[in-house]
């Protein structure tokens, strides 16, 4: 739960301040020389697989107070209460060194701790849905990134284009948000067929030559199949696919 959170924070910031490497977050420079040092040995140590290439995932947990901090005007749409939002934030830091150290959270510690995370994750889907006019809570496609390394939907950036040929194996990681946390079902469909429909956020398909063309679109579905009413995102990657000339 404490990833959870941590990676939330992260979500947010990066939707609200930017993914590049350039943008300001209002820390000192040479704490993003070490976010930087970790990106290249984790790039080095994955082999570009599923790599996460985002600056801010390499940032330390206090890094996230210090930016939300530093640019509170930005945040404060969805926090409301900057006192409120420090206090829940020492309770996590608290629980995150109580496990650091080997020890076990209490319930009473755990119990906060899933409130504390809900509360966040309400706090941001009540954003998005004032800011986007819709009358419900809905769930939310948050990232989409493959197995060469492209991520997708990058405020600013181009739309990459992955190239592949027949017989390769491609991955699609995906986050989603359900306000509630009910059970999300991710899928993967062609404009004519459903590939693969799964509980597991990574779509693993091994590329046929059906998809062989210059330009294929493929959809990315988060749906949470228990909700009273219609709830799903989806969102469109596309693909170039070569034949295997082998």
């Amino acid at each position: 739960m404490i990833n959870k959170y941590e990676n939330t924070l992260r979500r947010i910031i990066l939707s609200i301040i930017g993914s590049q490497d350039n943008s300001d977050y209002k820390v000192p420079t040479e704490r993003v020389d070490k976010w930087k040092e970790k990106r290249i040995i984790e790039e080095k140590k994955n082999n570009g697989v599923l790599f996460e290439n985002r600056l801010l995932y390499y940032s330390d947990f206090y890094d996230l107070k210090t930016i939300i901090d530093k640019n509170w005007e930005y945040f404060l749409p969805i926090f409301n209460d900057k006192k409120r939002f420090m206090v829940f934030f020492k309770e996590v830091e608290q629980f995150r060194n109580t496990l650091a150290h080997g020890r076990d959270l209490i319930e009473s510690q755990t119990n906060l701790l899933k409130g504390i995370v809900s509360d966040l994750k309400n706090s941001i889907t009540i954003y998005y849905n004032k800011n986007e006019m819709k009358d419900d809570y809905f769930i939310k496609i948050t990232k989409i990134n493959d197995n060469l390394g492209n991520i997708f939907f990058i405020p600013g950036a181009s739309r990459p284009i992955p190239i592949l040929r027949v017989d390769d194996e491609y991955e699609l990681y995906v986050e989603a948000i359900d306000p509630k946390d009910r059970k999300i079902i991710y899928s993967l469909h062609t404009d004519r067929s459903i590939i693969l429909s799964q509980e597991s956020n990574v779509l693993k398909i091994i590329v046929t030559k059906q998809l062989v063309g210059e330009t294929i679109r493929l959809w990315v579905y988060a749906k949470a199949p228990l909700s009273e009413y219609n709830n799903e995102d989806r969102k469109a990657i596309f693909i170039t696919v070569l034949p295997n000339d082998k």
